[in-house]
C-alpha cells in the first residue's frame, strides 16, 4: 500500500469533501467522514470508542456500534491508503479508541458544520432509517419486524422486496483487548452458526468457510458474492472478568445495508444461553416467513452446562479446527478437562471422540480409536439428539470397526438431526465413495460445498472422488484449487502427488512429494529425494522416501503401514506391498479405500489382496464399481 506524502490530502469542512493534492475528490460516506473530522480536529489525542459512538449515532439510534465503528475506520484507512499493521494516519489503541497521527490539511473551519457539512439528511431519509428511530424510542414496536433481513424487506423506494434464503455468520471480532481470547470469539461464532444451521429453510455457511474471512478487509458485497449468500451476520465479543457482551447485526449482503442489530450483556456463566438467545432472536423473526422449521428444536431445548467446562470445550474446538497433530493433541486435553468438570456435558464427549479419531493418523489406531468410540457412545447416552456424536460414532464404525451398515446408519442419523452441517455431509460423501456409490457421493459433496464453499478439506475430498473415478485431470484441478487457497495444506499435496502418479506424470508427482516434505518440516528428506531423483529417477526418489520411513520406525516413531504399502506398490514390489498391507490390516489402520483407490490396481486381483478386502468386510460388489 503506497504511503501518502505530507499534505497529500485536504479535508474541506465547508464543502464536506476529502480531496487529494491533485484536487481529486476521495469518496467517503457520511459516517466515516464524520469520524475523520472528529479524529483529525483532535490530532494526537486519543478519542474513546464511547465518544465516537455518541458522535455517529446520537439520539439513541441503535445499531451495532462496535461493528459500525470498525467499518468506518476501515473505510477511512482505505481512503487514506493507511495500513492497520503499520499505520501512518490512524493509530489503534486496542479496546480503547483511536488517535489521528497523520498530516491532513483542514480548511473551512469557520463553516457552520451543523448545517453545511452534509446534505439535508431528512430529505433523503429512507424507510429503514425511520424504522430505526421508531424502534429506538420504543414507539409502535409492533409496526415493523426488522428480522435479520431474512424476511421480506421493503425499505427501498417503490416497495421492492428482497427475499433472503441464505446467510453467513462472519467471524465475531474479539474486542477484549486480549489475543488469548480469540478462541472465545471463534467459539461464539461457531455456536451461532451451529444453532442457525439447524433450521432447514435456511442455508447457513459453515464454520470453515466463514473463518476464511477472519480479519479480512474485503468489502461485504464481495464476500457475499464469493459465498453466494443474501445476508450476513456480523458482530463482536467482549469478555471482561465475569461478563461477556455480544453485539450482532444483520446486513443485506449485496447492498451492505443494516437490517437489524442488538447487543447482549450477560454473566459468563450464561454463555450457552446467550448464544442460543442470539440465534433464537434471529429465528423468531423469520419463522413466520419461512414456514415450518422441520426438525429444528433448539428454540425449546436449552443446554445446561458448567461455565468452566464450556470454556474448556471452546478451547478444544479452537485447537481441533487447526487439523494438525499438535492442535489435535491440545484439543483432546481441553475436551478431557471439559468433561472432568462436567461429566454430563455431551458435546464435550463428542469433541473428545473427534480428537481421538484424528489422532489415529498420528498414532496406532488400536490405542486411540477405542477411546474415540467410548466417548461417542457416552455422548449419545447423555444426548441421543446430538448430531456431532452420531457422526463421530459413524466415523469409528467405518474406519476402525469396519461396520459398514452401522456407519451409514449413524451418518444418516446425523444428517437427519442437522441437515445443514457441511462436515457431516462431507463425511458421508467419503463413506459413499469408499463404497463405490459415486453418484450419491457427488450429491453429498455438492450439498456440503454449497454451505462450505471455500473449505480446502472439501475441495481436496472432491479431488479424491475424481481420482477414484480415474478422472485424473479433474482431480489435479481440484487439488490445485485447494493449494491456491492454502499452499501448505498437506492433504491436498498428498492427493495431488497420487493423482500425478496415477496419470503417469512421475516427475510432477515427485516435485509435489518434495514440497510435502518441506511443508512437514522434513527439509533433509526433500533434499535427499531431489538427489535420489537426479540419480535414479522416479523409483530412486520413492526408495529414498521409503528408507526415511524405515529409519523413523526403527527410531520409535509412528509410521503407518498403509504409507509403506503405497510406496512399495508404486515401486512394483508387490509382495512387499502386500506384506505391509496385511500388517496395516492387523493394526486396524484406515483401509476403507481398498475397493476404489487406483493405486491398488496392480495388485487388486492378487488373492492376498482379496483376503485383506474380506477382512475389512468391504462389500463384495464394491470392487466392481469402477472400471479398472
Amino acid at each position: 500500500m503506497p504511503r501518502p506524502e505530507l499534505g497529500a490530502y485536504q479535508l474541506d469542512l465547508k464543502r464536506y469533501e476529502l480531496r487529494r493534492a491533485d484536487a481529486m475528490t476521495v469518496k467517503l460516506e457520511r459516517q466515516p467522514m464524520e469520524l475523520l473530522i472528529l479524529l483529525a480536529e483532535r490530532r494526537g489525542e486519543l478519542v474513546m470508542r464511547e465518544e465516537i459512538a455518541a458522535k455517529l449515532w446520537p439520539n439513541g439510534v441503535f445499531v451495532d456500534t462496535e461493528r459500525g465503528i470498525n467499518n468506518a475506520i476501515r473505510k477511512i484507512r482505505t481512503a487514506l491508503h493507511d495500513s492497520p499493521d503499520d499505520p501512518t494516519q490512524l493509530q489503534t489503541v486496542v479496546g480503547k479508541g483511536y488517535r489521528f497521527i497523520g498530516h491532513l490539511e483542514i480548511t473551512g473551519r469557520s463553516a457552520d458544520l451543523g448545517q453545511d457539512k452534509a446534505p439535508d439528511v431528512s430529505a433523503t431519509t429512507t424507510k429503514r432509517d425511520v424504522r430505526r428511530r421508531v424502534i429506538s424510542t420504543g414507539i409502535a414496536v409492533a409496526i415493523v419486524i426488522l428480522g435479520v433481513g431474512l424476511a421480506l424487506w421493503r425499505s427501498r423506494p417503490g416497495g421492492s422486496e428482497a427475499v433472503i434464503h441464505s446467510l453467513a455468520v462472519l467471524p465475531l471480532e474479539n474486542l477484549s483487548g486480549d489475543p488469548s481470547q480469540e478462541y472465545f470469539a471463534d467459539g461464539m461464532t461457531e455456536a451461532l452458526i451451529t444453532e442457525l444451521a439447524q433450521f432447514s429453510p435456511l442455508r447457513v455457511i459453515s464454520r470453515t468457510s466463514a473463518m476464511h474471512y477472519k480479519g479480512s478487509h474485503q468489502p461485504l458485497p464481495e464476500i457475499a458474492k464469493e459465498l453466494n449468500v443474501d445476508a450476513v451476520v456480523e458482530g463482536s465479543v467482549t469478555r471482561s472478568g465475569n461478563r461477556v457482551r455480544i453485539t450482532a447485526q444483520l446486513l443485506e449482503a449485496r447492498s451492505d445495508r443494516h437490517l437489524w442489530a442488538k447487543a447482549y450483556d450477560r454473566d459468563l456463566r450464561e454463555t450457552v444461553f446467550l448464544q442460543q438467545e442470539v440465534a433464537d432472536s434471529i429465528v423468531s423473526e423469520i419463522q413466520p416467513k419461512l414456514g415450518p422449521l422441520g426438525s429444528a428444536s433448539s428454540l425449546s431445548r436449552k443446554l445446561q452446562v458448567n461455565s468452566e467446562a464450556y470454556d474448556d470445550y471452546l478451547q478444544g474446538q479452537y485447537f481441533w479446527y487447526k487439523f494438525n497433530e499438535a492442535g489435535t493433541r491440545r484439543a483432546a486435553e481441553y475436551f478431557e478437562e471439559s468433561i472432568r468438570k462436567d461429566p454430563s456435558f455431551a458435546p464435550g464427549y463428542a469433541g473428545l471422540s473427534n480428537a481421538y479419531h484424528e489422532l489415529a493418523y498420528y498414532a496406532k489406531a488400536s490405542e486411540v480409536m477405542p477411546k474415540s468410540k467410548e466417548a461417542a457412545e457416552r455422548a449419545l447416552k447423555l444426548d441421543d439428539t446430538l448430531a456431532d456424536a452420531h457422526a463421530a460414532l459413524g466415523w469409528v464404525k467405518w474406519i476402525y470397526d469396519w461396520d459398514w451398515p452401522g456407519a451409514e446408519k449413524e451418518f444418516q442419523r446425523a444428517i437427519q438431526l442437522n441437515p445443514g452441517q457441511a462436515i457431516v455431509h462431507g463425511m458421508y460423501a467419503l463413506y459413499l465413495d469408499s463404497m463405490g456409490r459415486f453418484e450419491e457421493a457427488f450429491r453429498e459433496f455438492q450439498i456440503a460445498r454449497k454451505v462450505d464453499p471455500v473449505s480446502v478439506g472439501l475441495i481436496r475430498s472432491t479431488a479424491e472422488h475424481f481420482r477414484y473415478l480415474r478422472q485424473y485431470d479433474k482431480a489435479i484441478a481440484e487439488n490445485r484449487k485447494a493449494l491456491e487457497m492454502d499452499p501448505a495444506f498437506e492433504n491436498a499435496l498428498e492427493s495431488l502427488s497420487f493423482a500425478y502418479a496415477n496419470k503417469g506424470m512421475y516427475e510432477e508427482s515427485i516435485k509435489v512429494i518434495e514440497q510435502l516434505a518441506i511443508t512437514e518440516g522434513e527439509h533433509g528428506l526433500a533434499k535427499t529425494m531431489q538427489t535420489a531423483y537426479a540419480r535414479g529417477g522416479y523409483k530412486g526418489a520413492l526408495k529414498s522416501r521409503l528408507q526415511f520411513y524405515t529409519d523413523r520406525r526403527k527410531a520409535g516413531s509412528f509410521v503407518a503401514f498403509w504409507d509403506e504399502a503405497l510406496l512399495q506398490v508404486q515401486l512394483r514390489n508387490n509382495d512387499l506391498a502386500l506384506d505391509a498391507l496385511e500388517k496395516a490390516c492387523e493394526e486396524r489402520e484406515d483401509l476403507t479405500d481398498l475397493g476404489v483407490n487406483p493405486s491398488w490396481d496392480s495388485i487388486r486381483a492378487n488373492p492376498r489382496f482379496q483376503d485383506v478386502v474380506r477382512r475389512v468386510r468391504l462389500p463384495a460388489n464394491v470392487a466392481g464399481a469402477v472400471s479398472h
